[in-house]
């Protein structure tokens, strides 16, 4: 069923609802679907099937029938991403999105290749994202789109963990230094001593990976280190593996 994103907050259920511009463009000109079409919205919050009225290149309007389920993980991941080369963060907020990931954080992190962009590029290169991040949770069938923030400097990522409302759970920093505890162990201790992880968040350095510094920085916060196994991964994979792991140390997969 063909999903599409509505700017404003849905109300209730049995209202008429008005499509974007750019959703319009995409229902008539590329789906070419007709009045009397399934399918469903995505508000941000809610996910709802709902039957097209009317259909045209200048109007699209939907009747919402009724609220859907949405396969949300069972906590709000925040992907901390140290910056990588190139266009991998396309990727990885791609990918990560589909995995359930809540936000993601880029940071310019002390072994970063790649550097923060100057404001009006970094402006554009966040909208960008933004929108490779929604294309993914429509993809995905979610309610929610994870909000893609501007990338920033290791010192005020560090103090926006600390001053998070609400505040993490717990913070979990994939470090390759770290031998003796696996992720999925460190999730497991978090829950057997009492821990409701509601929200959490993963540090994942850049290709040159974290520094000393900066993790011994992330510690004094009590962040945990953990492993991702025995075997180097780039960048684009830690992430993606980190949160497959904690969704399955959390019994989802």
């Amino acid at each position: 069923m063909h999903r599409f994103y509505l700017e404003e907050p849905i109300s209730g259920i049995g209202i008429v609802v008005v499509f974007p511009k750019d959703e319009v463009a995409h229902a008539t000109r590329v789906l070419r679907l007709r009045k009397g079409d399934e399918v469903q919205l995505i508000d941000g919050i809610n996910l709802y099937k709902a039957e097209l009225q009317i259909v045209n290149e200048q109007e699209v309007t939907a009747i919402v029938r009724e609220l859907c389920p949405s396969p949300e993980p069972p906590a709000q991941a925040v992907l901390i991403q140290g910056l990588p080369k190139a266009d991998k963060l396309e990727m990885i907020a791609q990918k990560a999105t589909e995995l359930g990931m809540w936000e993601l954080w880029p940071v310019e992190m002390e072994r970063s290749v790649a550097k923060a962009d100057k404001p009006d590029r970094a402006q554009k290169k966040q909208e960008r994202i933004s929108r490779i991040a929604l294309e993914a949770a429509k993809q995905s069938s979610r309610a929610h789109i994870p909000q893609v923030a501007q990338t920033v400097n290791f010192a005020k990522m560090l103090n926006a963990l600390q001053k998070a409302s609400p505040a993490f759970d717990a913070v979990f920093i994939a470090w390759e230094e770290e031998h003796a505890l696996p992720m999925s162990q460190a999730v497991q201790r978090c829950i057997d001593e009492g821990k409701t992880l509601h929200r959490v968040a993963v540090v994942i350095g850049p290709e040159g990976g974290i520094s000393q510094r900066e993790w011994e920085k992330l510690r004094d916060i009590g962040a945990i280190s953990v492993t991702l196994g025995r075997r180097i991964l780039r960048t684009e994979t830690a992430g993606l593996c980190a949160l497959a792991v904690l969704w399955t140390a959390l019994g989802e997969m």
